[in-house]
């Protein structure tokens, strides 16, 4: 009798005060909670999805994935759909998972309870796929979703391959198609303001404007200004720094950010970041020195993006959370490198390394999953 009242005693608690409750749970637990009894699940608030989750490296042979949470600070793991998936990337609350056998999956965040996949065209319907290896799993370098497929039907994804060439598809098409550009050589590219924009390896901003009269067309639109795009940053005495990858983000505000990561090439690790706003209508670029309530997440193979930070956040404002990869002079070794994510400060350049260890290279967030670190991953 005592445990059958005290079942009934939990299930009628005030809605009021679950709903204060599950506002402080992660999406992970968020899911544990509505399955309680359909008092607990009817007053949870909705799933919460604008707090960012790294995906882990995998363990071979494990049907599952583990993610940490950056709100919870906890791992959790997830069994993901039977995909065979080599390689993982993500874009407005979605993952694109790619295999050997070259087939392409997306999979609406991973942490959701309600799982949704796309097939899309196998690679071998990828423009110039003979050049490249069969093998070569590392075929795609970064994928961009125009809109998530779950609210617009008329969703278009672009793909970075291996080579520097851009691939388009649009719904309902059945093989890729071939964005033409003057050069094959990019550090990024975003959906912005209807349009795919890309960032080459000469400072270059350019268009695809894929609703357009030349939709696989990319156009340069703007020049990045050498003396705005150098780091100008007072040196330590001796020290050389690199430039390391750049990329595009959209803010909190719509506007166009060109963001540059350096690398001090010593034997311990420090970046520093530079920060641009571009506006392509003025043709005026200005730098950005305080982000305020903004923070911005950057990986090389995820869709970066930015947050503005609540004070239910453990994300901290004014900050760049940046994945890195650093080879040491060991780095043909087994350990001989190191992987992780950074927070840049972007007040006074300090860098705390938040998480070492076996990441993937990639974000998530449910800005729709912006996240292997193999990824910075975003759960939307």
């Amino acid at each position: 009798m005592a445990s059958t009242s005290m079942t009934r005693n939990w299930a009628e608690l005030p809605q009021e005060l679950l709903q204060l409750c599950s506002q402080r749970l992660c999406l992970k637990n968020l899911s544990a909670f509505q399955a309680v009894c359909r008092s607990w699940q009817s007053a949870a608030v909705k799933e919460r999805s604008d707090v960012p989750w790294l995906m882990l490296t995998d363990k071979k042979g494990m049907p599952w994935r583990e993610f940490f949470c950056l709100s919870c600070q906890q791992v959790h793991k997830k069994l993901l759909p039977e995909v065979m998936a080599n390689g993982y990337f993500s874009s407005r609350g979605w993952v694109l998972m790619t295999s050997r056998d070259g087939e392409f999956h997306m999979l609406k965040n991973p942490m959701s309870r309600y799982s949704h996949i796309i097939k899309l065209p196998n690679w071998n319907k990828f423009p110039n796929i003979e050049d490249l290896p069969f093998f070569d799993v590392e075929f795609v370098r970064k994928f961009i979703l125009s809109d998530s497929p779950t609210t617009s039907p008329d969703y278009k994804v672009m793909v970075m391959d291996d080579t520097g060439q851009l691939g388009l598809w649009k719904s309902g098409e059945e093989e890729w198609t071939a964005v033409n550009s003057p050069t094959d050589e990019f550090y990024d590219v975003i959906y912005y303001k209807g349009s795919f924009l890309a960032v080459d390896y000469e400072d270059r901003i350019l268009r695809c404007d894929v609703d357009g009269p030349t939709p696989f067309e990319a156009q340069v639109v703007f020049q990045v200004p050498q003396r705005l795009q150098e780091f100008e940053h007072e040196y330590p005495s001796g020290s050389l720094w690199d430039l390391d990858q750049v990329y595009l983000v959209q803010s909190t505000t719509g506007s166009l950010l060109f963001v540059s990561k350096w690398e001090q090439l010593t034997s311990t690790i420090t970046f520093r970041f530079r920060v641009l706003e571009i506006d392509l209508d003025t043709q005026t670029c200005t730098e950005v020195e305080n982000l305020e309530n903004t923070s911005l997440f950057l990986g090389y193979t995820n869709s970066s993006f930015s947050l503005e930070v609540d004070e239910d956040h453990l994300i901290k404002p004014n900050c760049i959370y940046f994945t890195y990869f650093w080879l040491s002079s060991s780095q043909f070794t087994e350990d001989g490198g190191d992987t992780g994510m950074g927070i840049y400060h972007l007040e006074d350049g300090t860098v705390e390394l938040h998480v070492k260890g076996n990441l993937l290279l990639r974000f998530g967030s449910n800005h729709a999953f912006k996240p292997q670190l193999k990824s910075l991953a975003c759960c939307q």
